[in-house]
């Protein structure tokens, strides 16, 4: 887009949103203000622009999410974290890998190893280098915050989107104390937790934190051998561990373990043609399993120096493995007849094996100062990271059983090029190398009005070593480096609105389809660095005495070189192409109301919208299949070209059209010191494409609404906590993200999200 063209769209965008709120004082008045002896909602603490800083007074768009409302509904992983945060959407995509959107802007290109995520997820603070670790229990927590918005300054390349922290549960120096929960409810759930807090010296502070989760599976496979076999359960075990030491006023040392071990069957992701017309009842023949195991270890060391700076270390190591089977067609070998090469039929699709492993280190140093006219920081960062992809894919006519031999122990004297089973095979290597540079000033110009500035330089480095179908070997070393900048305006017009404005840049690595170079027709051997420019114009107001919030958001994204999938049916070249440009934008609003002593309500909206304005015509694979030429036919490779289609005018994926969530909830005491809580919240997703192709038949992901209940007493004479909570109360089948593979058969399936749960818990704290 030019730049005309993108000036009067942001101009128009931000003087409507601006508008719209500068009203918002007038449209909710200072209610209840004469009520002198009512509470006042509770200070929320995030941490932006490198520190932490009051949520209200932080201009730019974030929301913290507490681990009370996380454990009141039922929120285990990050899977369930959707409809809680303005713009956030978290999708899977294969069954193992996950896909966080922030405003539509995500993953497209999860499948092709040597991809970024454009949605950053941290641990206190370090980068969780591998994108399966996005599916670990979350464990004992304090609160998940999300930036919204490219955060190219702060967090660096693939930023895109924004970034996830999840902050933990710290030791305390001196504090000393513990507390054991345990969970039972439908599908047979059951968690129980044990965490420990004691303090070795006045200085030091030991918490430890071990839970242990299972539960049958939300659906099952109906019929044939497989009869009963259970899909989305859940097993597993995870540990935390955190010490802090302050060896003096000035120096605060916290060393942290995170490790989870997982182990249980796959994920239910059921065909759209399955005849079974339970949603929640698969018709597969094929087992899928899941194992993964994530170790992290952190080291932060804060130093406040006598000059009034502070020094900060950030020293991250991860350590991911990954263990899968897959039943690739998601149907059984007699629903299956589907003649991809021209020449013989196909009755199934698994992947026997998929094992990905990891290992990554991160270290970060920065230097901040604040004062009362100017705050700013620098920093240095690098990341090495190490990435292992080996898997399997046996395509052919017949069963599984009919190549049991090969199966059993698959190799290149059992599985001969391009002859049935085989369909793929791939061994990849990825090492990357990045390191930054990076700096943010914020200058306070008068009493009420503040500039940032902000820019980061970053250096990638990748080699990716490919050996596919065991000949074809692919050796590519690539080296991106790029500026990404801020520019932000804040002006206080009162002591309770907060006006902003911010324009900034995001970057995200380019890389490798290392089957293209054996020559597919419609994929690019490499694909380019994906760019955005964004702007972002807020209104943060505090209404009724601190007894109110209503913060309001409107963004304008232009993109260029936007990265999707590009696949070529033949022969699995990788899957990654560029979009020359592509428009974002929409409004969110959150608010908090403590309407009197006894009642609050809390919620959010987002509304957003965006299309692809470029043109680019390219092959949807879901039409090279209906079109039934054959990969590997003359027809097939001669007469591809008519069936691309133009994206231009086409919607971003993942970008969701309205969202929202409305809580009301009441508390009461009782029984003298004892309280009882009660809550009621409606959260609603709406409609999103899943692909950038828009295809009508596989791409559209309907909309859904759901209602949890949640009820809690908690006895203040005696330190115990009982709750209650139903989720999904009138259990709704609601699809949670479509996936539509482009490798193999080229199946189109969904994943529901979770059905009505109901579950206790027992907390007992000393």
């Amino acid at each position: 887009m030019n730049l005309p063209t993108f000036a009067r769209r942001t101009l128009s965008t931000g003087f409507a949103t601006i508008c719209l709120l500068m009203t918002v004082p007038a449209i909710l008045p200072a209610v209840a203000q004469d009520e002198e002896e009512s509470d006042v909602l509770e200070e929320i603490t995030v941490t932006a622009r490198k520190r932490s800083v009051d949520i209200q007074k932080a201009p730019i768009a974030v929301s913290s999410v507490g681990a009370d409302v996380m454990e009141q509904s039922a929120v285990v992983k990050l899977d369930d974290f959707n409809t809680y945060v303005p713009g956030l959407t978290i999708a899977k995509n294969d069954g193992a890998g996950r896909v966080v959107a922030i405003r539509g802007v995500g993953w497209e290109t999860a499948q092709n190893l040597g991809t970024q995520p454009g949605v950053l997820v941290y641990i206190d603070g370090v980068y969780l280098a591998n994108p399966l670790a996005m599916g670990l229990d979350l464990g004992e927590i304090e609160r998940v915050e999300v930036l919204r918005g490219p955060q190219g300054t702060e967090f660096g390349q693939s930023a895109t989107g924004g970034a996830v922290n999840i902050i933990t549960k710290k030791a305390r120096p001196g504090e000393q104390g513990g507390s054991l929960d345990v969970q039972a409810g439908t599908y047979s759930y059951y968690k129980g937790r044990a965490s420990l807090q004691v303090a070795p010296g006045e200085r030091s502070g030991l918490h430890v934190s071990v839970q242990k989760g299972v539960r049958d599976g939300f659906a099952e496979i109906k019929g044939g051998a497989l009869d009963g076999y259970e899909l989305d359960d859940y097993d597993a075990t995870t540990a935390h561990l955190s010490f802090t030491w302050t060896p003096k006023s000035n120096v605060g040392v916290t060393l942290s373990g995170f490790w989870q071990d997982s182990d249980q069957n796959g994920a239910a992701q059921r065909h759209l043609d399955d005849p079974n017309p339970d949603p929640r009842e698969l018709t597969q023949d094929y087992p899928s399993t899941f194992a993964l195991t994530n170790t992290s270890l952190s080291a932060i060391i804060d130093w406040r120096l006598p000059s009034g700076l502070t020094f900060k270390s950030l020293t991250g190591w991860q350590k991911l493995e990954k263990d899968q089977t897959v039943d690739g067609d998601r149907l059984t070998t007699d629903l299956v007849s589907v003649n991809l090469t021209g020449f013989f039929a196909n009755n199934f699709d698994i992947l026997p094996y998929w094992i990905n492993d990891s290992d990554a280190f991160s270290q970060e140093f920065n230097l901040t100062s604040r004062t009362d006219k100017l705050d700013w920081v620098v920093g240095l960062y690098y990341l090495d990271h190490e990435n292992f992809n080996d898997f399997l894919e046996a395509v052919a006519p017949g069963t599984p059983e009919d190549y049991a031999d090969q199966l059993a122990n698959p190799g290149p004297d059992t599985l001969p090029p391009f002859q049935p089973p085989l369909e793929f095979v791939e061994t990849r290597k990825l090492t990357r190398e990045d390191s930054a540079v990076y700096g943010q000033m914020t200058y306070r110009i008068s009493d009420r009005t503040a500039l940032t500035l902000g820019g980061r330089y970053q250096r990638d480095e990748s080699t990716d070593d490919s050996t596919q179908f065991w000949f074809t070997e692919s050796l590519q070393v690539l080296e991106d480096e790029a500026f990404t900048w801020k520019l932000g305006l804040d002006f206080d017009v009162n002591d309770t609105q907060l006006v902003y404005a911010l324009l900034s840049t995001g970057w995200k690595n380019g890389g490798n389809n290392p089957g293209a170079l054996s020559g597919a027709l419609d994929t690019p051997p490499q694909f380019e660095p994906e760019e955005v420019t964004a702007l972002e114009i807020g209104v943060k107001n505090t209404l009724a005495g601190d007894r109110a919030r209503f913060n309001v958001t409107g963004f304008y994204y232009d993109y260029e070189n936007y990265q999707f999938v590009q696949e070529d049916p033949v022969p699995f070249a990788g899957g990654a192409g560029n979009i020359p440009s592509l428009t974002i934008f929409g409004v969110e609003g959150e608010w908090n109301w403590l309407i009197d002593e006894r009642w609050r309500l809390d919620g959010f909206f987002s509304l957003s919208d965006g299309e692809v304005d470029s043109d680019l015509a390219v092959l949807d694979t879901v039409d090279f299949l209906n079109s039934g030429f054959g990969r590997f036919t003359e027809t097939g490779v001669a007469d591809r070209a008519s069936l691309r289609v133009n994206l231009r005018g086409n919607v971003p994926p993942k970008l969701v059209e309205e969202s929202g969530r409305i809580a009301l909830s009441y508390n009461r005491p009782f029984g003298g010191n004892s309280l009882f809580i009660g809550r009621v919240d409606v959260q609603h997703r709406g409609e999103f494409q899943y692909r950038v192709f828009n295809h009508p038949d596989v791409d559209t992901v309907p909309d859904y609404t759901i209602a949890n209940l949640y009820f809690e007493a908690d006895f203040g004479n005696m330190p115990l906590e009982v709750s209650l909570s139903v989720t999904n109360l009138t259990d709704e089948d609601g699809v949670n993200s479509r996936f539509s593979n482009p490798y193999g058969l080229h199946t189109t399936s969904d994943e529901l999200i979770p059905p009505r749960q109901v579950i206790a818990r027992f907390r007992y704290s000393f």
